[in-house]
Parts: C-alpha cells; structure tokens; sequence
C-alpha cells in the first residue's frame, strides 16, 4: 500500500437515550443500501473484468444481511448484521466501524476468556473467582458444538478470513463474550482437557466492562503496538520499532517516524557496521511504504533497493467519491513541511489520471508502475549497503503496508520471525464512507494490485516461530540476539518470498 489514506479512529459513546425510539430494522436496511452503492460505486472489484463473480459476491453480501433484518430489534442487531455483511467479502480493507454517536454494546464473560495457540483454543485469561478452568486448558465443546466450529460461527462469521490463523490470534478471544448478538445462541456450559482428563463447567456471565474487555483480549492475543524508535543492543546491533506507517501528516505517528529516520540518516555509518538489525513491526496494521522503502535504504543501500523490481501496477476506481478522498488527503499532506516529494508527485499524478479516465468514461485508471523501490526517492545514497543479520519480528496484526514491508525486505535478504501474519486482498487504498444513520462507517477499497507475487489472502509465514509472548520486548530481544539457529538467510519456503 502506497498512499496513506485517512481512516479516522472514532470511539464509542455512551449509549443515548435517543436510541430507545430507533428503529433498527429500517435503520439496518438504509445503512446495507448505502453500503451497498458505496461498495457498487466505487469498489474497483464491482468493475473488475479479472473477477467476473464479484457482482454476485456484492449481491448475495446484501441479500443475507437483509433477510436478518426482522431479528434486528436494537443497536447490538443492528452492528452484528451490518458486521457479517462487511465479513462476508473476507477482504480486511472492507471492515466496518463504530462511530462516537453509537451505542455502547455491553459485554458479559464467564470469568475466563480462551485464545488460539496454534489450531487450539486454551484457556490464556481468568479472573479470581472460583470454578474456572486453569490457564492452558484446552477448549473441546460448548453446548455440543466442537470448539472449531464454535470460534466459527461466533466470531468468524462477523470477522472474515476465519480461515487466517492470524485472524484467529486477533478475533479468538470473542468466542466466550456475549456481546448480544441475536445471531449466535448464549452459551450455557463447555468442556475442556485438563491434565488430559475432560472437566465441563457451567459458564456463570458477568459484566464486563470496556476497560477489562480490553485488557483480557490483549492476553489472547499476546500482542501489543510498542511505540516507535530505536536503539542499540548490547551486542552492537540495532533494534527500530516502526508499530504503524501511517502517513496521516497531522498525527504523531508521521512526527516520530520522519524523526527516526533523521536520526537513522545521521547515525548511518553505525547502523552499516551493525552486525544484527532487528525491524520490529508488532501492532503495525498498514499505512504508507514510504516508511518502509526510506528504511530499506538507509539499511541496505540505494542500489540494492533500486535493483528490487516486482513487475507489478495497480487499477484506481474512478469513482468522484475516490477522487474526492485522494484530493483531500493530497492537500492535508501539502501542509506538512516534512512530507515527503516523491510522495506528493504520486498523489498528484494518481489524482489527476484518476479524472482523466472519468472524463473519458473509463472506470478504471492503471498507474504507470508500482515498483516498491521506485516510489520514493532519497537525495542522497547512504552507505554501500548492510551485510550483517536482519531480522523481522511481525506478529498477527501485520497487514496492508505492513506486509507490503515484508515484501520488500524479504526480498533484499531479511528473514521473519515471530508468528504468521495477517493478508490482504488484492484490493486495497480505502476510503470511509459514513453509513446514514451516523452509527457506522464501512471502508471501501479504492484500488486494485495486479500481478503481486504474493496472493489474495496469503500470509508471511516467519522462519522461525516464537512461541512466548509477542508483549515481552526484554524476551524477544533475548531469544534473537543469543539464538545461534537463527539462520542468516531466510528459509525461502516460508510466505510470500519472491523469487530472486
């Protein structure tokens, strides 16, 4: 992902009473509508001649949504339904959002919440009370439904790509929350292997409230978004934490990474002669590659990031809404001082083809390249390239830009450590559109990749998985710096690694 596009993070309010004469029915209707025509308008998969069944995809998405709407009777109903519609597309870039005039949805658990460590769910949180099974006990069933097709139905079916086990990590908390859901039945007790035995407990649900649900679901995940910058190892290696490449010029993210890099650049010689560089990408959901690219350089040299070509383009929707949304974007970034040229040009260029090919009825405009290494330039080359060690750690959240990232640095000679990461489709560079009734916002691709090496949907599996926690940086940077199986070179099998 190259551009940076603005996805406001909106929180949650307090529920109103207003919403008590809300009819949700009518209001979950309106706002499938307006999705739909936003998905239909300007989805360049809703004009894709690559991907003939898309239109039938857009309108089965629509018809099971509405065919739930005479059990939608409030607020909760109405998120669940619109959730599964926008899961329905298994596409992460389609993902939809609370708005601050939205409700509060409140949340029971039983007092313990289970993750996914590998294919299996076990118990990773509890509570002080009595009766619950111990941590690591092992989830076989809950009211006579298998634990796989349990996670399946409660949280894949309103999360997409379920068959990702990095959508499993980040949504696998959710299978023992009531979250009202008039979809999936209240669970009433479940089995676990305790010490090899099986042990069934009746589930006791009790509040929870938004700060605790928070805290519990960061302990299945085993993840976290350290904060960005760098510093040096004990062992003279060089540890940089880029957690997010959001290009957002009025956020701190662009202030601090534009900051590292500065100071990257000026400790460059240093940074050449390190014999391990760690690139720690935890919680980095995606942004801009300008970021990454800027990185590459400073680690491995111009040359050889130049060298780098993929053979890949994108189609941009030409859609007014896109337009629009690219226009503005393109003139928030021209107030930054620290904005990057190379990145400006794009937008421009990007902008302007986009209203050509309206104005001549073309529904799609096709970028001239897309080469990672060509879309930022540096004034200057600096140093002749790194030759020790670079290791990626990446866990579950890594997606869009991120893996994007991974492309690239795996390709110049990084290998990948941690756990498998997220996917993306092939389309991708969204932009919000605000649904009716105010409550919600769904994304909506503006751009599609052609001919990416790496696939629809597939994932960088690392060359050596760690199995404790992702949150434990002290952990990490012990096991990396005194692992001497960590191989130099990474195992070409795993992910999307490119051909040389």
């Amino acid at each position: 992902m190259v551009i940076a596009l603005l996805l406001m993070v909106a929180g949650v309010a307090a529920p109103g009473s207003h919403t008590s004469t809300i009819d949700w029915s009518d209001t979950l209707l309106k706002d499938l509508d307006a999705a739909d025509a936003a998905m239909r308008g300007s989805h360049p998969g809703a004009v894709d001649l690559r991907n003939p069944g898309f239109g039938a995809q857009l309108d089965e998405a629509l018809a099971v949504a509405r065919s739930r709407a005479d059990r939608v009777a409030s607020y909760q109903g109405y998120w669940w339904a619109m959730k599964g519609y926008a899961a329905s597309f298994n596409d992460g870039h389609v993902s939809l959002n609370a708005l601050a005039d939205a409700p509060d949805i409140p949340t029971q658990w039983p007092g313990f919440l289970t993750g996914f460590d590998g294919d299996a769910q076990v118990v990773m949180t509890v509570d002080a009370g009595p009766g619950h099974p111990p941590l690591g006990a092992r989830l076989l069933s809950c009211d006579g439904i298998d634990a796989q097709t349990l996670a399946a139905r409660r949280v894949g079916d309103f999360s997409g790509r379920w068959n990702l086990q990095a959508s499993r990590i980040q949504g696998g908390g959710e299978v023992l929350l009531e979250q009202g859901n008039p979809f999936v039945p209240t669970l009433r007790s479940c089995i676990f292997r305790v010490n090899g035995r099986e042990q069934a407990h009746a589930l006791r649900w009790t509040p929870l409230d938004p700060g605790s649900r928070k805290e519990r679901l960061a302990d299945t995940r085993r993840s976290f978004r350290p904060a960005n910058g760098w510093h040096r190892m004990p062992d003279g290696g060089c540890w940089i934490t880029t957690s997010s490449f959001n290009a957002d010029p009025t956020a701190a993210n662009f202030k601090e990474l534009t900051r590292m890099l500065q100071q990257l650049t000026a400790a460059a010689d240093a940074l050449q002669q390190a014999p391990l560089i760690v690139l720690d990408v935890r919680g980095n959901s995606g942004g801009a590659s300008h970021w990454s690219i800027e990185l590459a350089r400073l680690i491995w040299g111009r040359e050889a990031v130049d060298a780098v070509r993929d053979g890949s383009w994108v189609e941009w929707r030409a859609s007014e809404p896109n337009i629009a949304q690219l226009r503005g974007f393109l003139e928030k970034l021209k107030q930054a001082p620290d904005a990057s040229p190379a990145l400006l040009r794009m937008l421009e260029t990007v902008t302007e083809g986009m209203v050509q090919a309206r104005e001549q009825g073309q529904p799609l405009w096709r970028a001239s390249g897309s080469d990672p290494a060509a879309a930022v330039s540096q004034a200057e080359q600096v140093g002749p390239g790194h030759k020790g060690r670079v290791v990626i750690v990446a866990d579950a959240s890594c997606g869009s830009a991120c893996l994007d990232a991974l492309d690239l640095w795996k390709r110049l000679g990084a290998m990948q450590v941690g756990v498998e990461t997220s996917a993306d489709s092939l389309y991708m560079d969204v932009r919000p559109e605000r649904l009716p009734s105010g409550m919600a916002r769904i994304s909506v691709p503006m751009k599609v990749f052609r001919g990416r090496v790496r696939g629809s949907n597939e994932p960088h599996v690392p060359d050596r998985r760690y199995d404790g926690d992702m949150r434990d940086t002290a952990a990490l940077e012990a096991w990396i710096s005194g692992s001497g199986s960590i191989p130099l070179r990474p195992n070409r099998r795993s992910g999307a690694a490119a051909a040389e």
